[in-house]
């Protein structure tokens, strides 16, 4: 089994992406959660980072909840940051 530390590494792409991460917590297992983003996004890279946060919400629930909590909370109550405009005052 790799350590969390190692996980989260292998997981670290997709963790400012609250839609992949919210996927994620929708699917049922890691490998639900690679094809679920890969259908998404057509993207074997963040379906592979994916399916690494998978494994961490299964092998480390509360690694998973710890990193994972701001990103979702943020996305269900749709106040996840879209982008930021500036504004010019004229």
């Amino acid at each position: 089994m790799r350590t969390a530390e190692e996980v989260m590494m292998r997981c670290k792409l997709i963790l400012d992406q609250p839609d992949i991460v919210l996927l994620v917590d929708k699917s049922s297992s890691p490998t639900a959660a690679y094809d679920m983003v890969m259908d998404a996004t057509h993207n074997d890279e963040t379906a592979k980072a994916a399916r690494w946060l998978g494994v961490l919400r299964r092998d480390y629930p509360d690694r998973y909840a710890e990193i994972t909590r701001n990103t979702l909370s943020h996305v269900q109550r749709n106040t996840a940051k879209k982008g930021v405009r500036d504004e010019v005052n004229k």
